[in-house]
């Protein structure tokens, strides 16, 4: 699949002249993600350390990005926006989220459902060791919907932290424009030892609706933390916690969009507790929604085998609090008592239907412990007993890499995130570059419910998984991963610059393990003859077998008229891919549309195994007036061994030059020495003869006045050829 790109066509002199082409849109879209997996594209690279980042989607294939930051020499919070196309959006290194000089912590992010976002975080602007939380509204643009020092969201007058003491703050989209938090909270609990209970707010554009203090949501005899919400599609959200007892318990409820919760009045509903007065705790509850139900994977602890440790379960529900499986002492158990800890769970539906049962079956990703950390998947059916691949050994392998000594090595911390029916992307923390703990690199693998690993080398080795960081000196760490469309978006901590000089970084993935697949350059240029050239340029490639240019026209009929392809690299030689190339490469195209009006024109690269990826289209219009510019692409081919051709555009009568250097600058060919030329397209042929050997030389154009003599455009830089004996 192919790389990243960027401008090869250079538009610099204008000029009119009578029937030829007006176009559209000619600015070029620039992208930041990079192919090279020991790069990455850095959010924020500020003095100081920056860490703990959290990520929302900005609702267009984007990312918005929250962290931590020392750069002042105190804890402040930060967020950037980064298009589709990895540029960032705001400030360079982030938009300052709230001006006050105390520590501020631990942010959390959800999408406001407009291109902006709440964040939330634990201040201590109080002093005193006094811990509020405080929430800000980010707009699109990157400008502070709270003012420049945000609104409580939890800030109780006249009390001291330990009243309070908000932690593990959480936060979801509300669907309408909002966002709930919910936190642990001390302030009113029934006796002391049945702190905390759970607390929760509601951000609107303005501010926090449920007062400066949050109200209490869930309040109950026990010990209530780790709240986990996600929105339950129709104005509220499901929230899920640990219950303290012997053992601990998970609960869930649903939450209106005034705070109260709706199965089972205010104590919610068991998912699972494990036989009275056992050491079967739980712990780490995950939730999906799929559709009206909702999906939740937690870890229990088997406290009659220790040696098989920490399990994964999961369950369902209807949006009226029905259970799929079993009862609260019965869930579905993932991992089935095996060997060591199964950890770290996120569950996703497998999309299939039991007609049995009535309900879609589960996809678990989770970490397994047995000697290493190794990252598997289970998927188990919707009748909440039978698994694939069958038990015993449903617990796939997502990956079990060793390094390069054949040592086993660890896998872990995985996320994950779904990206088709049926499918999953997952990433993961990854020492096999070094065989320890002190070089961490990022490794993704996609996989589906039958189940098949995508990405690897070769179908023998997909359980390696491709590598997303692989940098030897990033030690990445606090991985975050953002789904959007054909894949998703990965945000860490990073110590390439440092220890004491942490920073953020992301990286697109698509679903076919490339990294930078985007389009970020891809450009139409006018001609005399009432044509389109169209050139892009590729930085690399992989498994690339060509192109196909798609065109559709736009104007007098509807914009829903369908594309049609009108090249393609199995018929036209100059489109083939290079399958895999590290290099650049060139690439040029010239269409015919036979009549005036607006075009789009989209580009589509295919890779060998078939799989088409269609990149963004670019607007034209045919008229009977147009500004067209001086301008030469790429040479074809290049390398090269006996001769090249260069194409050149003139946007009217000249005289043109084209000198050959070497690479001390020296001019040692004049193929074209004020040449006469008419204005509209011309391809001067460029031979090797001349030239001393194989080697790099640089091509440069001279374009004069026909009539004055007068320099009006030379090439903005050299361009190289190879030539290859």
């Amino acid at each position: 699949m192919v790389g990243s790109y960027r401008i090869i066509y250079q538009r610099v002199a204008l000029l009119i002249v009578p029937t030829v082409l007006y176009f559209l849109n000619p600015g070029t879209v620039r992208s930041q993600w990079v192919s090279d997996s020991t790069k990455n594209t850095p959010v924020c690279t500020a003095s100081g350390i920056q860490q703990n980042p959290k990520a929302c989607s900005d609702g267009n294939d984007g990312i918005i990005i929250t962290w931590e930051d020392f750069r002042s020499n105190h804890w402040d919070v930060y967020a950037q926006k980064l298009d589709r196309y990895g540029n960032a959006q705001w400030t360079k290194d982030g938009v300052l989220v709230c001006n006050t000089t105390t520590a501020k912590n631990l942010p959390v992010i959800a999408t406001d459902g407009n291109g902006g976002a709440y964040i939330v975080w634990k201040d201590q602007r109080r002093g005193g060791g006094m811990i509020d939380l405080y929430g800000q509204h980010v707009n699109s643009d990157g400008s502070l919907g709270y003012g420049s020092k945000g609104v409580a969201v939890d800030s109780v007058p006249n009390s001291p932290s330990s009243a309070t003491s908000p932690n593990n703050a959480v936060i979801c989209e509300d669907g309408s424009g909002g966002a709930y938090v919910m936190w642990e909270d001390n302030r009113s609990a029934i006796s002391s030892n049945s702190r905390p209970d759970i607390y929760g707010n509601r951000l609107t554009s303005g501010g926090a609706s449920w007062g400066k203090s949050g109200q209490a949501v869930i309040s109950l005899s026990a010990s209530q933390t780790t709240p986990r919400i996600v929105p339950d599609g129709s104005g509220g959200c499901y929230l899920a916690w640990v219950s303290s007892g012997l053992p601990s318990a998970i609960l869930i409820t649903r939450i209106n969009a005034f705070g109260s919760s709706s199965w089972n009045g205010a104590n919610g509903i068991a998912v699972y507790s494990g036989a009275k007065g056992t050491e079967d705790a739980s712990r780490n509850p995950n939730l999906t929604r799929d559709g009206n139900q909702v999906m939740i994977t937690w870890e229990t602890k088997n406290s009659i085998n220790t040696s098989k440790g920490w399990n994964v379960y999961a369950q369902r529900f209807k949006n009226d609090g029905t259970r799929a499986w079993g009862t609260a002492t019965t869930a579905f158990e993932i991992s089935t008592d095996y060997f060591g800890d199964q950890t770290n769970p996120s569950i996703f539906s497998d999309d299939s239907f039991m007609v049995s049962s009535g309900y879609a079956g589960v996809m678990v990703v989770f970490q397994s412990d047995v000697s290493k950390n190794s990252i598997v998947m289970t998927r188990g059916w919707g009748d909440g007993i039978n698994y694939t691949p069958a038990a015993p050994n449903q617990m796939y392998t997502v990956c079990y890499q060793l390094d390069a000594n054949g040592n086993s090595v660890d896998q872990y911390d995985p996320v994950a995130v779904k990206v088709g029916t049926g499918q999953v992307l997952a990433a993961w923390l990854d020492n096999r570059l070094s065989g320890s703990s002190t070089v961490t690199s990022i490794y993704a693998q996609r996989l589906d419910k039958t189940p098949k690993r995508f990405l690897g080398p070769s179908p023998a080795t997909s359980s390696w998984g491709v590598p997303i960081s692989n940098r030897t000196n990033s030690n990445a760490d606090e991985l975050v991963l953002i789904p959007r469309s054909n894949g998703a978006i990965a945000v860490w901590r990073d110590n390439r610059n440092g220890t004491n000089n942490q920073d953020i970084y992301a990286q697109v993935i698509f679903i076919d393990g490339s990294l930078p697949i985007e389009l970020a350059s891809f450009d139409l240029h006018p001609t005399a003859d009432n044509r389109v050239l169209l050139q892009w340029e590729t930085e690399s490639e992989r498994q690339n077998a060509g192109f196909e240019i798609e065109r559709r026209r736009v104007d007098g009929t509807s914009d829903a008229n369908s594309f049609e392809v009108v090249a393609s690299y199995r018929s036209d030689a100059q489109l083939l891919g290079h399958g895999d190339a590290s290099g650049a490469s060139s690439y040029s195209y010239v269409d015919a549309p036979g009549a005036m009006g607006i075009y789009e024109y989209r580009l589509v690269d295919v890779t060998l195994d078939g799989e088409r990826k269609m990149h963004e289209p670019k607007r034209i219009e045919l008229s009977s007036v147009s500004q067209i510019s001086n301008g030469i692409g790429q040479a074809v081919p290049n390398p090269f061994t006996t001769q090249t051709m260069l194409p050149l555009q003139l946007g009217a009568q000249s005289l043109v030059s084209v000198r050959i250097s070497d690479v001390l600058g020296r001019v040692i060919a004049t193929p074209y020495d004020n040449v006469p030329m008419s204005a509209g397209d011309h391809r001067l042929n460029i031979s090797a003869e001349g030239l001393a050997g194989s080697g790099s030389y640089y091509v440069s154009v001279i374009v004069r006045d026909a009539n004055t003599g007068g320099i009006v455009w030379t090439s903005p830089k050299a361009m190289t050829l190879q030539l290859v004996r």
